[in-house]
């Protein structure tokens, strides 16, 4: 658990989620999705994705690092990595327990299969949460297995908890999450998967993909990044 320095060092870098538009080329998206293809390295995961570990310094997202870098500040990675998903991610936060300065994520969509790139939605929420990395399952299902992220069922140690709700537009969105998942919980912003941009946020503020498979999607394929910063 992170002391409460740290995390008010974290609290200091915290800013509102952002899209940057036409930030990678479609040059470059082709490159990156070819990468992707003729890899020997992706790996099922047990909880669905396929992902893909890029080592910065092997060229492939260098150039996207610098760029990000020059809006955001010298951060370093922490973990970058393709993933390749059929199913919607539910609400969770991008930690790792071997970093207390967490910093920064970016998303860098690439490809959707089924429908238009943009009725996928990256959902962000008003809330935080310092505990490690966790998905949010308030009350159950119970004895839910575990791999890396913690299955939070109480929601105590969540920060900015109120009782606003979701409005219905956005709850439209959520059909793949239970409704006691959502209980405290209210939206900051979201954004269209649109490719070609980069959508950057703090990494604890708890967030959520869309239900795309509703909207036809049967594939999205993309890039996360996670940061820190050399500050403790």
């Amino acid at each position: 658990m992170r002391t409460s320095k740290q995390i008010n060092q974290i609290e200091l870098t915290h800013s509102m989620p952002v899209r940057l538009l036409n930030a990678i080329s479609s040059e470059s998206i082709t490159s990156l999705i070819d990468y992707y293809n003729i890899s020997n390295s992706i790996i099922q995961k047990n909880t669905g994705p396929k992902v893909c570990v890029i080592n910065e310094g092997d060229d492939v997202i260098d150039n996207i690092l610098e760029s990000l870098r020059t809006e955001f500040g010298n951060f370093k990675v922490r973990t970058a990595h393709y993933f390749d998903v059929s199913t919607p991610h539910i609400v969770h936060v991008d930690d790792d327990f071997n970093y207390s300065n967490s910093y920064k994520a970016f998303t860098i969509p690439l490809l959707t299969e089924g429908a238009d790139c943009n009725l996928a939605k990256l959902i962000f929420f008003d809330q935080y949460y310092y505990g490690g990395p966790a998905k949010f399952i308030r009350n159950g299902p119970a004895n839910k297995v575990e791999y890396y992220n913690k299955n939070l069922y109480v929601y105590d140690d969540v920060k900015g908890l109120n009782n606003n709700g979701i409005p219905a537009n956005v709850l439209s969105m959520l059909s793949h999450l239970r409704p006691q998942w959502l209980e405290g919980l209210s939206i900051n912003s979201y954004f269209p998967w649109t490719i070609g941009s980069v959508i950057a946020f703090d990494s604890l503020q708890l967030h959520c993909a869309s239900n795309f498979k509703e909207q036809g999607i049967t594939r999205k394929l993309g890039i996360s990044i996670f940061t820190t910063l050399d500050k403790e």
